[in-house]
């Protein structure tokens, strides 16, 4: 018989074929525009004293999120562990892409040596909604894929941040840091913040635990005609709005929450996702980033962007620090090619690809 070893467990002796089989547990439209590979890692260890000759490793899924993918192994010898390359298994975008609900495939493991079948595994994977982000788990950097700065209601919001502008006697230009002033930034981002309380939004609960498990997201464009938005949802709109007028914005994390933050200077946490609560609290403190609860944006009266500034900024206190997840920065995603989704047709095409490679992909080691 053969034995499955877990990922990180210790390999034991054995008179079997050991594998190490690890795979992504969910998977969406977002993974298949990222090029995100379900696979992570196929090991085979033989723990017989002869070799094991002539093996043909495969992987299919049900239904066919990705192409039946075959390695073959001229030998294994006696001991031997040897760690499959090349897992790169592109995902079907169309399948993933006409997704209304999440819905579960299947994986199938197979190793067979002289057509002899000596080990199999089936497991499940999750295919989640087009629309539905898995989570800060194994998706937080997919997290910018729902950033959309092209989105029609955005360039609405950054036409009336202009005129906010331009009534207080400002510059209505979307300029970024061209001006290379804090002061500017933050002019900018409180105008953008105006604007996008006239959207007269009223709030809607997450699902539980939404951070670690994902949820549904509302584009900007069904925001607007919905008039309804998720702590998520809002903080995913006034994220596309920074980037779209130039400026850096993050996407933070707490314990059943999201908020966004922006900077105020032209620069970045170095990295897609920033854990460590002290180093958002130092840039804050700096003045180089400011953090706003956009939450505050489905209230009436209006709230100002100062005092969302101040409750944002509650959220990563030292009294909060123990609910603090992450920060996702959208420009360090940007820079580590995750672009937002793509338009139905382009998906289309995509899958046109997709089919004309052909169905089984056959690596020789």
């Amino acid at each position: 018989m053969s034995e499955v070893i877990d990922q990180g467990a210790t390999v034991e002796e054995s008179q079997n074929l050991g594998v190490v089989f690890s795979t992504a547990d969910k998977v969406n439209f977002s993974s298949a525009q990222n090029g995100v590979s379900i696979l992570r890692k196929i090991t085979l260890i033989n723990g017989t004293d002869a070799p094991l000759e002539n093996l043909a490793i495969s992987i299919a899924s049900s239904p066919s999120v990705i192409k039946l993918k075959t390695w073959t192994l001229d030998r294994l010898g006696p001991g031997e562990e040897r760690n499959l390359s090349d897992l790169e298994t592109p995902l079907n975008d169309t399948l993933l892409s006409g997704l209304n609900e999440a819905e579960f495939g299947q994986l199938t493991l197979t190793v067979s040596a002289n057509d002899t079948e000596l080990f199999r595994e089936e497991r499940r994977i999750a295919m989640l909604a087009r629309d539905e982000w898995g989570g800060i788990g194994d998706m937080a950097h997919l997290l910018a894929a729902y950033v959309s700065p092209n989105d029609a209601v955005v360039a609405a919001i950054l036409k009336e941040a202009g005129r906010l502008l331009e009534r207080g006697g400002q510059s209505g230009a979307i300029d970024g840091y061209q001006s290379k002033d804090p002061g500017r930034a933050w002019m900018l981002a409180g105008a953008i913040w105006s604007a996008t309380t006239a959207l007269g939004l009223t709030y809607a609960f997450p699902p539980a635990s939404f951070e670690t498990r994902g949820q549904k997201v509302r584009s900007p464009a069904r925001i607007k005609s919905e008039g309804l938005a998720t702590c998520l949802d809002s903080a995913l709109l006034l994220a596309a709005c920074f980037e779209a007028a130039g400026l850096n914005p993050a996407v933070l994390f707490s314990e059943g929450h999201a908020w966004t933050g922006v900077w105020l200077t032209e620069r970045d946490f170095g990295q897609v996702t920033e854990p460590d609560v002290m180093t958002v609290r130092k840039v804050i403190d700096a003045r180089e980033f400011v953090t706003m609860e956009t939450t505050l944006l489905t209230k009436r009266p209006t709230i100002g962007f100062e005092q969302a500034v101040s409750a944002g900024r509650d959220l990563t206190a030292e009294r909060n620090e123990h609910t603090f997840h992450l920060a996702v920065d959208i420009r360090r995603a940007r820079v580590a090619r995750i672009r937002h989704l793509a338009d139905a047709p382009e998906a289309l095409m995509s899958m046109d690809k997709f089919q004309s490679v052909g169905a089984t992909v056959i690596t020789r080691f």
